[in-house]
């Protein structure tokens, strides 16, 4: 069976930022050959991203779009965006461009090079892989979380580096007859708690700075990440 990627976006009120990216995702993948779609789960936003989408899929079939009306939240809308994926590949990428989506061809190319990769994500803490915001609060945000899941989750914290990428891409049998319920943002963190896997391969990237639009990173967000990290250190999956 060929090798077809199921990329996932995420969206709450991304109208700014929607349309270039998934151009650009279309591009790139086009320059490589490679089949994918590309699912846009949108929570219904106010600014209409999802009217954006809607007509970016009358001009190219492999753009789809989920319209949740009743839900809220990045990581549930990833589960929802994978149970209508017909990929045999994954992935996930945030709609405000701070992920470069250049990186995909590298992403594409390893897994299909390397059939012992399970899971393969971009991450910023392995060697090579940076910030480019020169921010201290969110240096600062990124390292509590880090540290909070030290405490809670050590076994994963400390083989992996970056277990709270918000940029990675899975084989679709590492999370098949599993139960995702993920909280919050941090949707790759639920699929290492309770997925199928044995080979996690750290590709660096640069993570960028927003290119319009207003981030959704707020206390009440690292709030739900406590008790996420709570809920699967004790067992509740």
């Amino acid at each position: 069976m060929p090798n077809k990627l199921s990329l996932v976006i995420p969206t709450y009120n991304e109208a700014i930022n929607i349309a270039k990216l998934c151009q650009t995702v279309v591009s790139i993948l086009d320059e490589i050959s490679f089949d994918f779609e590309i699912i846009v789960v949108d929570d219904n936003s106010p600014d209409a991203t999802w009217k954006i989408v809607e007509n970016l899929t009358k001009y190219d079939a492999r753009v789809k779009l989920v319209r949740r009306m009743h839900e809220r939240g990045l990581a549930s809308a990833v589960v929802s965006g994978w149970r209508v994926s017909q990929g045999e590949f994954l992935g996930v990428i945030d709609a405000d461009l701070q992920h470069p989506p250049g990186m995909l061809k590298e992403m594409v190319s390893q897994l299909v090079k390397d059939r012992e990769i399970d899971i393969l994500v971009a991450s910023r803490y392995v060697a090579g892989g940076k910030f480019l915001s020169k921010s201290l609060w969110q240096n600062f945000r990124s390292q509590l979380a880090i540290f909070l899941g030290l405490i809670f989750l050590p076994k994963i914290f400390r083989s992996i580096r970056d277990p709270l990428s918000g940029y990675f891409i899975l084989r679709k049998e590492v999370i098949a007859d599993k139960h995702l319920k993920p909280m919050g943002y941090k949707i790759l963190l639920d699929v290492l708690a309770k997925g199928r896997y044995k080979k996690v391969y750290e590709l660096p990237y640069a993570f960028g700075i927003r290119e319009g639009g207003r981030t959704k990173a707020d206390w009440k967000q690292y709030f739900i990440f406590l008790f996420q990290l709570i809920k699967l250190k004790f067992g509740g999956k």
